[in-house]
């Protein structure tokens, strides 16, 4: 039961994400492809401008399929990513105050051991949610769930997918100053 909410969590934070970047996405469609439409209406000819809208209503449902798949698509490459960082940043914790206690007792390290101390809980940490998020695309068939849930469902998500995502940067910059306090008493 506790990893089934662990992988809930986990999956609705990450399909929020992938929501934000759709989103982002599609502001920035917008902004691209209205602008070359106000270029092409101030700077081409009839004939051009007719080519162009034809051209651009052509690809339209390509570029769509291409951002929009939920296995392969472009949204969800970039949602994978951050959400990867923003959850790498909580063991992130772990490995400044091993880094801090390390240099502290021996005062030099190896890359070999700094490289280690760092990336070695990072990399432990993410092997459960791998497995409850990615592994065997497990977030498609939460996904599914997910989109049959209401709007008030959605806003109380998109809260707590801000609050995670927040959550990270300061757990990052506050490992950063304990690791400094550490070195520094």
């Amino acid at each position: 039961m506790v990893e089934d909410r662990f992988a809930y969590f986990l999956n609705a934070v990450h399909y929020c994400i992938w929501l934000h970047e759709i989103w982002i996405g599609n502001f920035i469609h917008k902004l691209v492809f209205g602008s070359i439409r106000l270029f092409a209406k101030y700077m081409c000819s009839r004939n051009c401008q007719e080519r162009l809208y034809a051209y651009m209503a052509m690809r339209e449902q390509q570029i769509y399929e291409f951002k929009h798949d939920k296995k392969n698509g472009v949204y969800i490459g970039l949602s994978k990513y951050e959400f990867g960082y923003v959850y790498s940043c909580y063991p992130c914790f772990l490995s400044f105050l091993m880094f801090g206690l390390i240099l502290k007792i021996n005062g030099d390290i190896t890359p070999i051991v700094m490289i280690g101390t760092l990336a070695g809980p990072i990399g432990l940490g993410y092997i459960p949610v791998y497995k409850a998020v990615f592994s065997n695309n497990r977030y498609l068939e939460y996904f599914k769930e997910f989109e049959k849930e209401n709007r008030a469902w959605h806003r109380k998500w998109a809260r707590i997918t801000t609050a995670f995502c927040i959550g990270g940067v300061l757990i990052s910059l506050l490992s950063i100053a304990a690791a400094w306090a550490i070195l520094l008493w």
